[in-house]
């Protein structure tokens, strides 16, 4: 154990900056399936996504709107 401790530098916080977990990150590429996209499910993905970014982007524009009207023009 002794002569690995200089081996596992830099592994400490590795899933954080990958998102994966290790099993996933030293897989070997031909145990994993390869997976074909489905478009259908992927547009479903994508219109779900737009549909929130939509309702983000209106709640900005209303929060907007109202600290506009509170703005006095001071004359």
């Amino acid at each position: 154990m002794r002569g690995r401790g200089g081996a596992r530098r830099g592994w400490r916080h590795m899933f954080w900056a990958t998102g994966l977990p290790g099993w996933m990150r030293c897989a070997p590429a031909g145990d994993a399936p390869v997976a074909t996209p489905n478009p259908e499910m992927e547009k479903q993905f994508v219109q779900q996504r737009a549909d929130f970014l939509q309702s983000q982007m209106d709640a900005i524009q209303k929060r907007l709107s109202a600290l506009a009207s509170r703005e006095a023009p001071k004359e």
